[in-house]
């Protein structure tokens, strides 16, 4: 009976020594989740959310609107602009490729923003941060996939925000993760960045480092900071640009009741769309492996071999669609929606002082797909009397009127 207990230790001091030297694992907890009353309790707003253009697309994670005109990033490369009943291409990153599991080739378009005077700038996960002009298509490689900025690669590029005077602030949410693999990123340490870029100089200036998936960005109405999502551990950062406090950061506000992502300003307030709300106070489970370094080193290790083996399997018999698939899907952030699919929207409203003023909710629960609403919602973008909702995950684009 000793034996298999043996095998079993061994087996797990061998996986423990397994990640690469750019891995690291240490202990973290995060703060307590605001509890949902106040400005933070649960209402309808957001309820009976229709479906645009269901199977017919996949991934609306950024929405932007520029001349009163709609546009999102696909799952794909591709950026479309949203009319009426159709969807029209805009433009198409990355290369043809097989299908969704072919990602890496395929390209995928997450943060977008227009600056004044309509230019495009997009965040390609795989393929750079691009300036693009939507009418003539021309576009400008700003920072290419893997760019070494100091020391380290752009590996997953994620959000951006243009001030007034085209200084470009954008995310790496890992230098060592690409996109494919992101659940690895909730799992190590953080290595994401907030990055400004002066376009007069080409300069780029790391201005936080070491944040834990680092993902939307945005700047406060009079650009005196920027604000920029940590996604694993729920909360978001500040950085002064101007004043007494200039050049450093603090904590914006933290324990937010799920995962943010995508961040979008109105006037003076922030928009703060919840990916994965927490659902009937039960923990993010990385939050709770937090404190918990080896299991989270162990479980790394553990996939990433899997995620290995299918990868060499799929070398070895490339035409096989499934093991293709298989290798794409370990360690992919929609093999964790599978098992953590909720039936919750929250949004988050704060002014400028990082104070809740509102808050923004749906529930539903019901025993067929029509009943069972929208979730997964990583953008807000308010349009023509209706909130428009994206989603990494969904095969639709969500829309609520405004009431």
């Amino acid at each position: 009976m000793w034996l298999p207990l043996f095998i079993l230790i061994v087996a797990f001091a061998i996986i423990l020594s397994l990640p690469g030297k750019d891995i690291s694992f240490t202990e973290y907890s995060v703060k307590p989740y605001l509890p949902l009353k106040g400005a933070l309790a649960m209402n309808n707003k957001l309820n009976g959310a229709e479906r645009l253009f269901n199977g017919e697309m996949k991934g609306p994670e950024s929405l932007v609107v520029y001349n009163d005109e709609l546009y999102t990033g696909l799952h794909g490369g591709y950026i479309v602009k949203i009319e009426d009943d159709k969807i029209i291409p805009i433009k198409k990153f990355g290369k043809d490729c097989e299908g969704f599991h072919d990602e890496k080739n395929c390209g995928r378009v997450l943060g977008m923003k227009f600056d004044q005077n309509g230019i495009l700038y997009a965040a390609d996960a795989y393929n750079g941060l691009y300036k693009l002009n939507v009418t003539s298509g021309k576009e400008q490689l700003l920072v290419h996939a893997n760019q070494i900025i100091a020391g380290k690669p752009c590996k997953l590029l994620n959000s951006v925000d243009v001030a007034l005077d085209g200084t470009i602030y954008f995310t790496v949410s890992s230098t060592t993760i690409d996109l494919q693999n992101g659940v690895y990123s909730m799992l190590s340490d953080g290595d994401g960045r907030l990055i400004k870029l002066d376009p007069a100089t080409g300069k780029f200036t790391v201005l936080i480092d070491n944040l834990q998936f680092a993902n939307g960005v945005v700047l406060s109405s009079d650009e005196s900071f920027v604000i920029v999502a940590e996604t694993i551990r729920s909360r978001i950062h500040r950085y002064y640009l101007k004043g007494p406090k200039k050049g450093t950061s603090d904590i914006f506000i933290e324990g937010l009741p799920g995962l943010p992502d995508n961040l979008k300003r109105e006037g003076s307030t922030f928009l703060i769309p919840l990916l994965k709300p927490i659902e009937n106070n039960k923990a993010f489970l990385p939050h709770t492996l937090g404190e918990y370094a080896g299991i989270r080193k162990f479980l790394y290790t553990f996939l990433t071999l899997i995620d290995g083996t299918f990868e060499l399997l799929s070398e070895s018999f490339p035409s096989s669609l499934f093991l293709k698939k298989a290798h794409h899907w370990v360690g992919h952030f929609e093999s964790v929606d599978v098992f953590s699919h909720g039936t919750r929207v929250t949004v988050v409203l704060t002014n400028e002082a990082g104070d809740i003023v509102e808050s923004l909710h749906s529930e539903h629960i019901g025993w067929y797909p029509e009943e069972a609403g929208i979730s997964d919602i990583c953008d807000i973008e308010p349009f023509r009397g209706y909130y428009y909702l994206g989603s990494p995950f969904n095969n639709y684009l969500a829309r609520v009127k405004i009431s």
